[in-house]
Protein backbone atom coordinates (compact mmCIF):
# COMPACT_ATOMS: atom_id res chain seq x y z
CA UNK A 1 0.00 0.00 0.00
CA UNK A 2 1.32 3.53 -1.01
CA UNK A 3 0.92 5.70 1.38
CA UNK A 4 1.66 9.47 1.64
CA UNK A 5 2.58 11.81 4.67
CA UNK A 6 0.55 15.49 5.70
CA UNK A 7 3.58 17.32 3.77
CA UNK A 8 3.25 14.76 0.56
CA UNK A 9 -0.50 15.16 0.59
CA UNK A 10 -0.88 19.14 0.77
CA UNK A 11 2.49 19.52 -1.35
CA UNK A 12 -0.48 18.26 -4.02
CA UNK A 13 -3.29 20.05 -3.00
CA UNK A 14 -1.07 23.04 -3.58
CA UNK A 15 0.00 21.97 -7.09
CA UNK A 16 -3.67 21.34 -8.23
CA UNK A 17 -4.49 25.00 -6.12
CA UNK A 18 -2.15 26.73 -7.39
CA UNK A 19 -0.83 25.08 -10.42
CA UNK A 20 -3.79 24.15 -12.15
CA UNK A 21 -6.05 26.81 -10.82
CA UNK A 22 -8.47 24.49 -9.30
CA UNK A 23 -9.90 26.90 -5.90
CA UNK A 24 -9.90 24.90 -2.92
CA UNK A 25 -13.49 25.01 -1.99
CA UNK A 26 -14.08 22.80 -5.64
CA UNK A 27 -12.05 20.63 -4.20
CA UNK A 28 -13.80 20.43 -0.58
CA UNK A 29 -17.20 20.12 -2.97
CA UNK A 30 -15.56 17.50 -4.42
CA UNK A 31 -14.41 15.60 -1.06
CA UNK A 32 -17.63 16.11 0.70
CA UNK A 33 -19.87 14.45 -2.68
CA UNK A 34 -17.38 11.64 -2.41
CA UNK A 35 -18.17 10.84 1.24
CA UNK A 36 -21.91 11.98 0.97
CA UNK A 37 -21.97 9.14 -1.75
CA UNK A 38 -20.31 6.08 0.31
CA UNK A 39 -22.51 6.97 3.00
CA UNK A 40 -25.58 6.81 1.43
CA UNK A 41 -24.84 3.12 1.07
CA UNK A 42 -24.98 1.95 4.77
CA UNK A 43 -27.22 5.12 5.74
CA UNK A 44 -31.40 6.03 6.19
CA UNK A 45 -33.36 8.96 6.67
CA UNK A 46 -34.28 7.87 9.54
CA UNK A 47 -30.57 7.72 10.88
CA UNK A 48 -30.37 10.93 12.67
CA UNK A 49 -27.16 12.32 11.91
CA UNK A 50 -24.16 13.87 14.08
CA UNK A 51 -21.16 15.71 12.54
CA UNK A 52 -17.99 16.72 14.66
CA UNK A 53 -16.32 19.56 12.86
CA UNK A 54 -13.41 21.29 14.03
CA UNK A 55 -12.19 24.78 13.11
CA UNK A 56 -10.11 23.66 9.96
CA UNK A 57 -10.55 22.41 6.48
CA UNK A 58 -11.24 19.45 7.96
CA UNK A 59 -14.33 20.66 9.75
CA UNK A 60 -14.85 22.18 6.15
CA UNK A 61 -15.38 18.74 4.46
CA UNK A 62 -17.70 17.78 7.23
CA UNK A 63 -19.93 20.89 6.97
CA UNK A 64 -20.26 20.63 3.54
CA UNK A 65 -20.96 16.77 4.01
CA UNK A 66 -23.81 17.61 7.10
CA UNK A 67 -24.73 20.50 4.18
CA UNK A 68 -25.34 17.74 1.61
CA UNK A 69 -27.11 15.60 3.21
CA UNK A 70 -29.66 17.97 4.73
CA UNK A 71 -30.85 19.25 1.65
CA UNK A 72 -31.00 15.73 0.61
CA UNK A 73 -33.66 15.05 3.38
CA UNK A 74 -31.65 13.35 6.08
CA UNK A 75 -32.05 14.05 9.96
CA UNK A 76 -28.36 16.21 10.29
CA UNK A 77 -26.80 18.41 13.38
CA UNK A 78 -23.59 20.11 13.22
CA UNK A 79 -21.50 20.51 16.02
CA UNK A 80 -18.58 23.05 15.62
CA UNK A 81 -15.98 22.70 18.34
CA UNK A 82 -13.20 25.09 17.85
CA UNK A 83 -11.91 28.87 18.92
CA UNK A 84 -13.94 31.21 16.15
CA UNK A 85 -11.14 33.57 15.85
CA UNK A 86 -8.95 31.13 14.42
CA UNK A 87 -11.12 29.45 12.15
CA UNK A 88 -10.05 28.83 8.26
CA UNK A 89 -11.61 30.99 5.25
CA UNK A 90 -12.95 27.88 4.11
CA UNK A 91 -14.28 26.61 7.35
CA UNK A 92 -16.16 29.83 7.90
CA UNK A 93 -17.88 29.63 4.25
CA UNK A 94 -18.88 26.47 5.10
CA UNK A 95 -20.32 27.53 8.23
CA UNK A 96 -22.34 30.61 6.52
CA UNK A 97 -23.23 28.57 3.47
CA UNK A 98 -24.98 25.54 5.95
CA UNK A 99 -26.90 28.34 8.20
CA UNK A 100 -28.44 29.61 4.79
CA UNK A 101 -29.70 26.34 3.75
CA UNK A 102 -31.12 25.84 7.46
CA UNK A 103 -28.92 23.53 8.90
CA UNK A 104 -28.79 23.28 12.87
CA UNK A 105 -25.17 23.95 13.99
CA UNK A 106 -24.07 23.89 17.50
CA UNK A 107 -21.12 24.85 19.15
CA UNK A 108 -21.54 23.55 22.83
CA UNK A 109 -20.42 20.16 23.29
CA UNK A 110 -22.98 19.40 26.39
CA UNK A 111 -25.80 19.95 24.06
CA UNK A 112 -25.31 16.93 21.72
CA UNK A 113 -26.72 13.76 22.91
CA UNK A 114 -24.29 11.24 21.19
CA UNK A 115 -26.58 8.19 22.91
CA UNK A 116 -29.15 9.12 20.47
CA UNK A 117 -27.57 9.54 16.98
CA UNK A 118 -27.21 6.72 14.56
CA UNK A 119 -24.76 8.07 12.40
CA UNK A 120 -21.54 10.43 13.54
CA UNK A 121 -19.30 12.28 11.30
CA UNK A 122 -15.91 12.19 12.23
CA UNK A 123 -14.59 15.72 10.96
CA UNK A 124 -12.83 17.22 14.25
CA UNK A 125 -8.85 17.04 12.88
CA UNK A 126 -7.46 16.21 9.35
CA UNK A 127 -3.85 14.99 8.50
CA UNK A 128 -1.90 17.42 9.86
CA UNK A 129 -2.53 17.10 13.31
CA UNK A 130 0.51 17.61 15.29
CA UNK A 131 0.63 17.15 19.04
CA UNK A 132 -2.26 15.39 21.72
CA UNK A 133 -5.64 16.01 21.61
CA UNK A 134 -6.81 17.84 25.13
CA UNK A 135 -9.52 20.07 26.40
CA UNK A 136 -13.11 19.82 24.78
CA UNK A 137 -11.74 18.01 21.50
CA UNK A 138 -10.64 15.50 23.47
CA UNK A 139 -14.25 15.11 25.37
CA UNK A 140 -15.47 14.92 21.74
CA UNK A 141 -13.66 12.03 20.83
CA UNK A 142 -14.32 10.47 24.46
CA UNK A 143 -18.35 11.00 23.63
CA UNK A 144 -17.86 9.58 20.46
CA UNK A 145 -16.03 6.50 21.57
CA UNK A 146 -18.98 5.78 23.77
CA UNK A 147 -21.76 6.42 21.18
CA UNK A 148 -21.28 2.51 20.63
CA UNK A 149 -25.13 2.65 19.02
CA UNK A 150 -23.49 5.11 16.15
CA UNK A 151 -21.94 3.82 12.72
CA UNK A 152 -18.69 6.73 12.82
CA UNK A 153 -17.35 7.93 9.34
CA UNK A 154 -14.20 9.44 9.59
CA UNK A 155 -13.21 12.26 6.76
CA UNK A 156 -9.80 11.50 5.91
CA UNK A 157 -8.35 10.12 9.12
CA UNK A 158 -9.89 9.65 12.42
CA UNK A 159 -9.63 12.58 14.98
CA UNK A 160 -6.41 11.90 16.96
CA UNK A 161 -4.61 10.05 14.29
CA UNK A 162 -1.43 11.93 12.70
CA UNK A 163 -0.45 11.33 9.59
CA UNK A 164 3.23 13.45 9.67
CA UNK A 165 3.81 10.56 12.21
CA UNK A 166 1.74 7.92 11.25
CA UNK A 167 0.70 7.61 14.72
CA UNK A 168 -1.87 8.41 17.28
CA UNK A 169 -1.26 10.87 19.45
CA UNK A 170 -2.61 10.57 22.66
CA UNK A 171 -6.52 9.35 21.83
CA UNK A 172 -8.52 9.14 18.58
CA UNK A 173 -11.46 8.48 17.23
CA UNK A 174 -12.37 4.32 16.73
CA UNK A 175 -14.13 4.65 13.08
CA UNK A 176 -16.07 2.19 11.52
CA UNK A 177 -15.56 3.69 7.96
CA UNK A 178 -12.91 6.34 6.96
CA UNK A 179 -13.32 8.12 3.60
CA UNK A 180 -9.83 9.38 1.92
CA UNK A 181 -9.08 11.56 -0.82
CA UNK A 182 -6.49 10.94 -3.92
CA UNK A 183 -4.24 8.45 -1.79
CA UNK A 184 -3.88 6.62 1.31
CA UNK A 185 -2.48 8.20 4.31
CA UNK A 186 0.31 7.25 6.61
CA UNK A 187 -0.45 4.83 9.55
CA UNK A 188 -3.31 3.67 6.85
CA UNK A 189 -0.51 0.72 6.44
CA UNK A 190 -0.07 -0.11 9.94
CA UNK A 191 -1.94 -3.89 11.07
CA UNK A 192 -2.23 -2.03 14.77
CA UNK A 193 -3.97 0.74 13.32
CA UNK A 194 -6.48 -1.32 11.16
CA UNK A 195 -9.09 -0.88 13.99
CA UNK A 196 -8.85 2.54 14.32
CA UNK A 197 -9.58 3.44 10.40
CA UNK A 198 -12.17 0.78 9.99
CA UNK A 199 -12.70 0.24 6.36
CA UNK A 200 -10.93 2.34 4.20
CA UNK A 201 -12.59 3.92 1.34
CA UNK A 202 -10.26 6.07 -1.59
CA UNK A 203 -11.55 8.55 -3.76
CA UNK A 204 -9.90 10.55 -6.31
CA UNK A 205 -12.25 13.08 -6.18
CA UNK A 206 -10.66 14.50 -9.62
CA UNK A 207 -6.82 14.66 -8.07
CA UNK A 208 -5.30 14.76 -11.95
CA UNK A 209 -1.87 16.15 -11.86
Amino acid sequence: MKTLTAEEMYAYEKNIMNNKGVPSNVLMECAARATVKQMKQTISKNDGITVVAGGGNNGGDGLAVGRILHNEGFQVEILVIGNPEHYSEQNRLQQQIAKKYGVAIETHLEKIDFTKTKVIVDALFGIGLSRPVKGVPLQAIEKINRAKQARVYAIDVPSGVSSIEGKILGSCVMADETMTFGFYKHGMEKEELKNVFGDITVDDIGFYY
